[in-house]
């Protein structure tokens, strides 16, 4: 059967090459890299919305630059270098995110730990313009693209050399708490070109041991090939250092900081550095030497990503796009000793752990995570018939991890885990996945003003995780209307469905929660394998244009998911940790509403104006039968920001903002389920620019200048006040 599908769906990409939805769902942001301000390149022309915004304020990766959209919401436990699951559009987290750069998706597969879009591997360098799909409006982007898309592109070469060169630096205490230099270089030369970003970041630690650093290169070369063609060969490579955050409260809890009556919760063990959680290393049983955290504990992350890409045109009306992929991603982790916290998780037994082998400081864990080893394929082709704009493709991801290779363990520390493990912990081969997709759409200028979209997308998987098998697939409808009402007057209306298979990580741990191991397993989901997501959205969209003053667009969008996967610990009646790891299917539904909007006062102030409203509903949750959580945790339920522009001498801009982020519920991890919530908070931020020459710009910057007590994530307070300066020089 599914021999006869893909010979289908390959007949039907040979035979109508389709695809376009340029709609008001997409949002193109160009990095304009010296004017202060710019009218947009879209003001009269609605089809897709289109802002040239300057740099401000500290932006060291996409999603430092994207953090003031109202629909884009964030959880991060620190300021620099979270590799967590930190991002959602629109109340979907990065694991329904897909992030491309130059079409490739570059977000890890991951491995028993996660697969979040790990934002910090990800810098700013050479990047153009950023590119933001909302929902799963477009047939192209499935499978795992039920949030949303991000697509960042890097600059092109051409015959004019463009050249740049960024550096900031700032801080919270210190004036050099954190820096980041960044450059990039593109140029042709005749058939070839080459295209170069690099950039080094590094931040002191603002949390207990979290110090952070990382060292990016990215060059993509290109050569012109006969009849018009071009190849293009793209090479990504980041090395990242991040401490891991030590618990910084004195409960006598130093792997577990999530019951706020224990005495101490609020008391610093350090005086430093914030009163805040900790963190452990992700993956496997929660041993001591993975979870009792010491001083110079830390894991570094090494990526090499390689890509080419082929176009041809046909014709002046259509293309052929060819394009692999290959990842090689590890994370080293190292963690030390500290006897005094290793001796407060004790139990009963005597011989659990004798003080008297292991010192403070030496190591206690030492291995290799070979987190990603997946490769890709994929095929597309677009033309341009009559009134149709027509698109088609194939593509097929090999999702890969290479396993977990323990070198050494202290198995004097290492005893009485959680699962009272003794001596060293095992490896992992980790799991592996097949994932294929099939699209077609066709977006039909039926008149002058109406446009009619209509898509197919086709996924199907096939996966192995532990003992259990996985396989599905499911054909996903989609078509939209948009509707000029006028010149400046714009409606837009999409519905469809999406499909999203279970990533690695989530099948790893639904295979060992579903399981008949005691030791690990929760019993109310023994037997229970993970179903893929299935979805129904709808979106719609008005925007209106201020001719050469600005623009305002209101949106609305509805998500009703069948079986939604939380990843997640859940309590289990089973000591000494009380809680277990898993994946498992759920049904939520996402609904909300936003408006946004920018207009010139006049001809030096711009003022600028946005707001949200979301819930989250959340149903059939087996470890919430009562459904005390009734919300999809830390999804504000209104975030709203204003802010103005002014030039106040052709040299010297001022920009100012207030951002507002709402309540968030979310679930408190102790023995007795509870929902916890954290309130509402309001930022103020500030830049003045002063434009020494036309190639170079200098910035003194303000974050949370009222300097506002607020968590993203519980347990962790956010960074306050932090003021810093900058300068760019573009060629």
């Amino acid at each position: 059967m599914r021999r006869f599908i893909i010979g289908v769906c390959a007949a039907l990409y040979l035979a109508c090459p389709a695809m376009a939805d340029e709609s008001l769902m997409r949002t193109t942001i160009y990095l304009d890299e010296v004017s202060v301000t710019a009218e947009s390149a879209a003001d009269s022309d609605l089809n897709v919305s289109e802002q040239k915004v300057a740099e401000k304020n500290r932006s060291g990766n996409i999603a430092d630059f994207l953090v003031k959209d109202p629909e884009i919401s964030f959880k991060r436990k620190t300021a620099f270098g979270d590799s967590g699951d930190i991002i959602s559009i629109r109340g979907m987290e990065s694991k329904r995110i897909m992030l491309n750069l130059d079409g490739r998706n570059i977000s890890s597969t991951g491995n028993v730990g996660g697969n979040y879009i790990d934002f910090g591997t990800i810098p700013l360098d050479n990047i153009e313009r950023i590119e933001v799909i909302k929902g799963g409006s477009s047939a192209e982007y499935g499978n795992n693209a039920l949030g949303g898309v991000i697509n960042a592109y890097t600059k092109r070469p051409s015959k004019e050399a463009s050249a740049s060169i960024y550096a900031t630096m700032g801080g919270w205490d210190n004036a050099g708490d954190y820096h980041n230099i960044r450059g990039s270089f593109a140029k042709s030369f005749g058939a070839f070109g080459v295209s170069l970003g690099m950039s080094h970041q590094e931040a002191d630690a603002y949390l207990r041991n979290n110090d952070y650093e990382s060292l990016h290169i990215n060059p993509k070369f290109y050569l012109s090939l006969p009849w018009q063609g071009e190849l293009v060969l793209g090479y990504k490579y980041s090395k990242t250092t991040r401490g891991l955050i030590r618990s910084n409260r004195d409960d006598g809890k130093p792997s577990s900081d999530s019951d706020p009556s224990v005495p101490g919760f609020d008391t610093p063990i350090d005086s430093n550095y914030p009163t805040a959680s900790g963190e452990y290393f992700a993956g496997g049983s929660p041993t001591p030497s993975m979870s009792v955290i010491g001083d110079g504990a830390y894991w570094d992350k090494i990526r090499h990503m390689l890509d080419v890409t082929y176009t041809q045109p046909i014709g002046d009306r259509a293309y052929i796009e060819a394009m692999a992929y290959k990842n090689y991603e590890d994370r080293y982790e190292k963690n030390y000793a500290d006897v005094a916290a290793r001796l407060q998780i004790l139990t009963a037994n005597p011989n659990d752990f004798n003080q008297a082998l292991t010192s403070d400081g030496d190591l206690v864990l030492d291995r290799k995570i070979k987190v990603d080893r997946s490769y890709g394929y994929k095929l597309k082709t677009v033309a341009e018939l009559e009134k149709h704009t027509l698109t088609a493709g194939a593509e097929s991801k090999a999702m890969r991890s290479g396993g977990i290779e323990v070198r050494y363990v202290d198995t004097n520390y290492n005893k009485a885990g959680a699962n009272q493990w003794t001596g060293t912990m095992a490896g992992s081969s980790g799991s592996e996945a097949d994932v294929y997709g099939f699209f077609i759409s066709d977006s039909f200028r039926v008149t002058d003003r109406l446009t009619a979209d209509f898509g197919m997308r086709y996924d199907t998987y096939d996966a192995k995780s532990g003992d259990n098998s996985y396989e599905d697939g499911k054909a996903t409808p989609k078509a939209g209307l948009t509707y000029a009402l006028t010149p400046n007057d714009k409606l837009s209306l999409f519905v469809y469905q999406n499909y999203r298979t279970p990533t690695l990580p989530e099948l790893w741990w639904n295979s060992q929660a579903s399981s008949g191991d005691s030791t690990v397993n929760v019993p109310y989901l023994i037997g229970k394998k993970l179903k893929p997501e299935s979805a129904t959205g709808i979106d719609a969209a008005y925007a209106h244009t201020f001719p050469g003053k600005g623009r305002v667009k209101l949106s609305a969008f509805y998500y009703d998911i069948e079986d939604y996967i939380l990843h997640k610990a859940v309590y289990v009646n089973r000591p000494q940790s009380y809680q277990a790891w898993a994946a498992y299917n759920t049904d939520a539904e996402f609904y909300g509403t936003t408006l946004d909007g920018s207009y010139d006062v006049t001809r030096t102030l711009s003022a600028r104006l946005s707001g949200t409203y979301q819930k989250t509903k959340k149903k059939n949750d087996p470890s919430d039968p009562d459904n005390t959580l009734e919300e999809v945790d830390y999804i504000p339920d209104v975030k709203a920001s204003a802010g103005f522009s002014w030039d106040i001498t052709k040299k010297i801009s001022l920009d100012m903002g207030l951002n507002y982020t709402g309540r968030r519920f979310y679930t408190v991890n102790t023995a007795t389920l509870t929902k916890g919530e954290l309130g509402g908070y309001t930022t103020v931020d500030a830049s003045l620019r002063y434009r020494l020459d036309k190639r170079t710009v200098l910035e003194i910057y303000g974050e949370n200048l009222t300097d506002k007590e607020y968590e993203e994530t519980w347990g962790y307070p956010a960074m306050g006040i932090n003021m810093g300066a900058s300068v760019k020089w573009t060629l």
